[in-house]
């Protein structure tokens, strides 16, 4: 009887902890979300760059971006915010276009310990919450 009484007790606790959902947990989509789109102007793939790296670029999304995440080797350095206006962006995506767009972002990344070759990975952040891969080059950081 003891036993049956503590797996049903068990039951109950995982069935009544899964109805909860994380604070950060994502939201379930109800229409179809197209990924995001954009681009690591500097460093261009292939260079080689000193230990503190400047990274920049853009990226667009129906939705906006609220930030793209910079990650060497897979490791995240930073979240880059959209701060920067793109007026050739706006030109070569017009639908993106509209007063005060931001596509624009910038970090200065210590690679610490990543001298040597590096995959550099550029992942924007939606104005949904989602989270697509824009963009990966390679580079050589020097020692």
């Amino acid at each position: 009887m003891r036993r049956a009484c503590l797996a049903a007790v068990v039951v109950l606790f995982v069935v009544g902890c899964s109805k909860e959902a994380a604070p950060d947990a994502p939201k379930r989509q109800r229409e179809p979300n197209p990924p995001s789109m954009g681009f690591i102007d500097i460093p261009a793939d292939g260079a080689t760059v000193d230990p503190i790296v400047r990274v920049s670029g853009w990226a667009i999304d129906e939705s906006g971006v609220t930030g793209v995440r910079i990650y060497f080797d897979d490791e995240l350095m930073v979240t880059a915010p959209i701060v920067t206006a793109r007026p050739d962006i706006d030109r070569q995506y017009p639908k993106y276009a509209q007063p005060g767009a931001m596509h624009g972002f910038e970090a200065m990344i210590d690679a610490g310990a990543h001298a040597g070759f590096t995959v550099i990975r550029a992942v924007a952040i939606d104005g949904k919450g989602a989270q697509s891969q824009i963009r990966t080059v390679t580079v050589k950081i020097r020692e």
